[in-house]
């Protein structure tokens, strides 16, 4: 059965664009709402696969939207995967963003290389879901030890292990 994702975007052109590069990476079922309330809404009646939420709504902000379904209890799937999309790429909003419970920021203009890779990222390695008085969402954590798994392979090494990114290549001399 292929993926629900629900497009939550305000602005039909970035709209229209997104979901033709969904259908055309093989994501035909693509449901679109252009706010806030339309997005809980469309949570209640149906459990998704993967949200895309732009930032900037009108009245509500996508990271407002994000902080209401992870704490949200009505609806199908509060812990569906977030992916924010936004032209703003500071490192405080990305920060904020991953303290709100999203799994992922895209920067628009959107990339097809930068969304599958985002895709890959969210979907293929899933993170474990926190749930407490502070914060609920993906963990922010990334690498974990056999012999602690609360505990970051960085933190104890003291070094990041990197393996070769297929999507970076080295520029040409």
């Amino acid at each position: 059965m292929p993926l629900r994702i629900l497009l939550v975007e305000d602005h039909e052109g970035n709209a229209v664009t997104m979901t033709a590069m969904l259908n055309a990476l093989g994501y035909p079922r693509v449901s679109r709402v252009r706010d806030a309330e339309g997005a809980i809404n469309a949570l209640k009646e149906g459990a998704y696969d993967l949200l895309f939420c732009d930032y900037l709504l009108g009245t509500v902000s996508g990271l407002t939207l994000v902080k209401m379904i992870r704490r949200h209890e009505g609806l199908a799937n509060p812990m569906v995967p977030i992916i924010l999309v936004t032209a703003h790429a500071e490192g405080a909003l990305v920060s904020e963003a991953m303290g709100a419970g999203c799994n992922d920021v895209l920067v628009k203009p959107v990339l097809p290389e930068a969304l599958l890779r985002c895709l890959d990222q969210v979907l293929n390695r899933p993170r474990a879901f926190v749930k407490s008085k502070q914060y609920t969402g993906p963990d922010r954590r990334r690498r974990k030890t056999l012999d602690n798994p609360g505990r970051r392979d960085e933190d104890q090494t003291g070094q990041r292990k990197l393996g070769r990114n297929p999507w970076i290549t080295p520029p040409k001399t």
